[in-house]
């Protein structure tokens, strides 16, 4: 279907479109590794074959398109670059991406979708433009938003981009009667959540996760950095040899929860590490859901990841601060059990949570539902 490019209908064409897919593939190799910066993927091709392609690595290091290009060598004249992001044109940890290409020699862009940061956003793409390269864009661009859609959310939302996740059974539980969780889901899909808490910039659990499972909240499956620990509760009532506060020699443990609590355990833990985080309450002396984010915002972190039990993720939930909702499903049922989210006070069809976006996909005996909760009017 013809397209709107600039005030012009333009066709994208099939060539575009399948060396874009590649460029997908390529920045998919940096899932999990390149936060705060996006994943980035290139492709230099000529006279119908590619002669260079690259992708993000690492924050800090050499853009994809820069290296793709280096590997292209001076071929690079007159060729065309494919990636899957408007190249930057802005000087921070690297030099602007779009004197790279112009010095190169390129002679036509194809990217998928404008570079949302105010830096960059068209700004990239006019300049190259004003060098007499041919720039071509929108192909793919709704893959390559769900690829940085916690990169994209942030920008739009101007707050961390909070995804929510659970591990259930086929009937919606997470626990048996008797607290029992480990494991529901299989290998592949606990490497899969693994790798989610090495895309975010924090990991949020509740005090009744702390208290059932003692966890560590490290990236232990996948290579990548481990998050920011954040314990949201209201009691502070830590289990004895908890991990989160005594295995915490790299300073990522955050306690969150009522000034008046925190202000108390901060006394007794003094010297331990720890990060403290004091949040507004409600009428009911409960932590409000949007302080934390706020407080998450104020210190510089893009993306959360809620890891919690139904009390915390109804909470998230109910205060429609979910921006991205993962199901892990395994094929089995357990019956009477802990539910995957508590009561949302939903008391007709047309009031559930529905979803603008939203796909599936296999996961070793696993099933992964991705969805983008819609917005309520």
């Amino acid at each position: 279907m013809p397209r709107i490019h600039s005030g012009v209908f333009f066709l994208v064409s099939n060539v575009d479109i399948k060396y874009m897919r590649q460029v997908l593939s390529l920045a998919e190799k940096g899932r999990g590794k390149t936060r705060p910066n996006p994943m980035v993927g290139a492709l230099v091709v000529k006279a119908g074959r590619v002669i260079g392609y690259g992708h993000h690595v690492a924050a800090g290091k050499a853009h994809a398109e820069i290296i793709a290009m280096k590997m292209a060598g001076p071929a690079c004249k007159r060729a065309t670059l494919y990636l899957n992001l408007e190249p930057c044109c802005h000087t921070g940890r690297t030099k602007p991406c779009t004197d790279a290409i112009i010095k190169a020699g390129i002679g036509r862009v194809v990217f998928a979708v404008l570079d949302p940061d105010p830096r960059v956003n068209g700004r990239g793409a006019a300049i190259l433009r004003k060098a007499g390269i041919e720039v071509t864009s929108g192909v793919l661009k709704r893959e390559a938003m769900l690829l940085n859609d916690i990169f994209f959310g942030y920008h739009r939302l101007q707050r961390p981009f909070v995804t929510l996740k659970s591990a259930q059974t086929l009937d919606g539980r997470i626990a048996t009667v008797s607290g029992d969780s480990k494991w529901i889901t299989g290998e592949p899909a606990r490497k899969f959540a693994h790798l989610m808490r090495a895309e975010v910039d924090g990991l949020v659990v509740g005090m009744g996760t702390v208290r059932a499972d003692n966890p560590r909240l490290t990236t232990r499956h996948v290579r990548g950095a481990n998050p920011y620990r954040i314990v949201v509760t209201n009691s502070l009532k830590f289990p004895r040899n908890c991990h989160l506060l005594n295995d915490n020699d790299d300073y990522l443990t955050i306690v969150a929860g009522p000034a008046r609590q925190v202000e108390a355990f901060a006394k007794r833990r003094r010297g331990g590490k720890l990060i403290f985080w004091r949040l507004a309450t409600d009428g009911q002396g409960r932590v409000k859901i949007g302080d934390l984010v706020s407080k998450a915002n104020e210190f510089g972190m893009r993306s959360l990841l809620v890891e919690g039990g139904a009390e915390l993720a109804t909470s998230f939930l109910k205060a429609e601060l979910v921006d991205k909702y993962v199901a892990i499903t395994a094929p089995k049922l357990i019956g009477e059990g802990v539910s995957t989210v508590g009561d949302l006070g939903t008391k007709a069809l047309a009031e559930a949570i529905q979803f603008d976006d939203h796909y599936f996909k296999n996961c070793g005996d696993d099933n992964i539902f991705v969805g983008y909760p819609r917005r309520r009017e």
